[in-house]
């Protein structure tokens, strides 16, 4: 009886360093009993380390656990580079465009949703001249809110010469 007890208690400090590791040790001192199935912040950062770990496959699973529970602008971000890394340009752009509908004044969320646009139309099948269409109107957009924003102008005029719309 002894014996199995021990074995017992064994395999259970394994178990614990192992969820240490693979979850995070910082993770697990967060969370304070909490309970995790309802906490969209112990998703969060469980998202957060799979990201760092380029471990993508379960990072979007965390994140988009955390989106079941709560909106979250950073987390749906995260998705939206995560998609854009692994060439999924349309999960990006859909992620974009919902963060566009709630921060429209949010250069980087345009200046994003175009490059994704672009990267679509050059790196996919899902070939669009709607997409560079649309990629022009968000530079624009981003132009307009923050002049000078990273490349903004240059990729303007790039975008209008593929399309073939004068600058007048």
């Amino acid at each position: 009886m002894k014996k199995k007890t021990i074995v017992l208690m064994a395999s259970l400090v394994i178990i614990i360093i192992l969820a240490a590791i693979v979850l995070g040790a910082r993770v697990l001192v967060k969370a304070n009993n909490k309970d995790f199935k309802a906490d969209p912040e112990f998703y969060k950062a469980l998202g957060n380390h799979f990201a760092e770990k380029q471990d993508y496959a379960n990072a979007i699973i965390a994140y988009e656990s955390a989106l079941l529970l709560g909106e979250d602008n950073n987390v749906r971000n995260n998705l939206a580079v995560i998609y854009y890394r692994q060439g999924k340009y349309s999960e990006a752009i859909g992620q974009l465009r919902t963060l566009i509908q709630t921060e429209s004044d949010n250069q980087g969320y345009h200046y994003d949703l175009a490059v994704n646009l672009v990267d679509r139309f050059r790196n996919s099948q899902e070939q669009s001249l709607a997409d560079l269409h649309e990629a022009l109107s968000e530079y624009e957009k981003v132009d307009g809110l923050s002049p000078g924003y990273s490349h903004t102008k240059e990729n303007i005029e790039v975008l209008r010469r593929i399309i073939g719309i004068s600058n007048n």
